[in-house]
């Protein structure tokens, strides 16, 4: 399976859902099947360098104060964690060892500087465990077309709210980026100015304005307003073809998880974002007391001896990876294809279409991993993952770079044509 670069960024939103854990154990199987670099980001707490018993030479203090190269400040596992050598493709970027105010909190120059670095490194995966909340420092790291990978969890309510909003502030992003006054993109729009469009956004984006709640409600009034305009066009296609990955942590069953996570998740994205966008459930780890031990030990639960053996089984779980993604992914790229050619005044999907799509994948992603352990559930989250990225678009899910702020207008106008 032949698969371009990819940078994943991974966030929650807020704290708590155990997303350092995910994204370790995430980019430690990932390095399986090419070379994997993890990126703490999360640059206020070192809490990569506090879940790995390695020894590390160069972190973010050396890039930013000392000058040093990105890939030089990239540590291996030390050997007694690894001494097979199963993952001598995985590394990592920790942080600062303690809190430094003007590593912790990047300046523009300071990201654009980064952003950079990690455009530069040599992997085939680049993983940032970015860090909690939402602000710029978030925000920048992020794809435009995609969420990244989100992680929530059935155990802390508002973390999934967080996670709607994420997806929210990312679509706003590059609606603001693309009709932003200077872009490219006025030059298509005969005679359109920025303060029109800029309008109706910032009303979209109050919440105490309840004329227009949601970009589907934004879309009819530009519908409304201009007909069959380019930019009704473009704005539907920002929205239509934007792709939520996510993963659910600590999951406790089908009933609980959906009742508390996925469902309001679901509820949320379709009351104030759109219920026009592409969701991808891309799996789950389970509740395990083993994961909190190997934390508390340093050792990631992936590098945990285990009590007996389950190599088979893992290596079941990644030799089904064309089947599982089959099984779950039913004509999404097809279905996708086909809303992109439907007229503008097609009817536009349910809450309840969208719950139902979840609720399903969620059942049928439980029957094939009935009994599964936390090895297996990363073994197939890096399956699904494996196989979005190379039967789906680039920007689906993460992206083969980051863009800065001052490259992304123009990269969305030349993606876009």
């Amino acid at each position: 399976m032949s698969i371009a670069r990819r940078i994943i960024p991974i966030s929650s939103g807020k704290g708590g859902v155990g997303k350092t854990t995910l994204a370790l154990n995430y980019a430690l199987s990932l390095s399986r099947h090419g070379r994997t670099v993890l990126i703490d980001l999360d640059t206020g707490t070192s809490s990569v360098r506090n879940c790995i018993d390695t020894p590390i030479e160069r972190d973010l203090y050396h890039f930013f104060r000392k000058g040093a190269r990105l890939a030089d400040c990239v540590t291996s596992l030390d050997a007694k964690l690894d001494p097979a050598g199963h993952y001598r493709s995985f590394g990592f970027v920790a942080s600062p060892k303690h809190l430094i105010e003007d590593i912790a909190n990047f300046t523009p120059a300071r990201r654009g500087e980064l952003i950079d670095a990690i455009n530069e490194l040599a992997a085939n995966f680049i993983v940032l465990d970015l860090k909690a909340g939402l602000d710029a420092n978030v925000i920048e790291f992020l794809p435009y077309s995609n969420s990244g990978l989100l992680v929530f969890t059935p155990h802390l309510p508002a973390a999934t709210m967080a996670a709607a909003d994420i997806v929210k502030a990312i679509l706003f992003r590059k609606l603001r980026t693309l009709f932003a006054a200077g872009s490219p993109v006025y030059a298509e729009l005969a005679g359109l100015k920025p303060d029109f469009v800029n309008g109706l956004l910032d009303r979209v984006e109050d919440v105490y304005d309840s004329n227009v709640h949601n970009l589907d409600a934004f879309v009819t009034d530009l519908q409304h307003a201009l007909g069959d305009h380019p930019v009704f066009k473009l704005v539907s296609s920002a929205i239509e073809t934007f792709v939520v990955n996510y993963v659910l942590n600590r999951f406790d069953g089908v009933r609980t998880s959906y009742d508390s996570a996925v469902k309001p998740f679901v509820e949320s994205l379709a009351e104030n974002v759109s219920t026009h966008l592409t969701l991808l459930n891309l799996g789950w780890v389970v509740e395990s007391s083993k994961i909190n031990d190997a934390a508390v030990k340093r050792v990631p639960a992936l590098l945990a001896p285990e009590p007996r053996p389950r190599v088979a089984r893992v290596d079941a779980a990644h030799a089904q990876l064309e089947r599982l993604a089959a099984e779950h992914l039913p004509g999404k790229a097809a279905r996708g294809a086909e809303k992109a050619r439907a007229p503008a005044a097609a009817a536009r999907p349910r809450a309840s279409q969208y719950l139902d799509v979840q609720l399903d994948t969620l059942r049928r992603m439980y029957d094939d991993m009935k009994g599964a352990n936390y090895r297996e559930n990363f073994a197939y989250l890096t399956a699904r993952s494996l196989h979005v990225m190379a039967s789906r678009r680039t920007s689906d899910f993460g992206d083969t770079r980051l863009f800065k702020t001052s490259e992304l207008q123009q990269a969305l106008h030349d993606r876009g044509r």
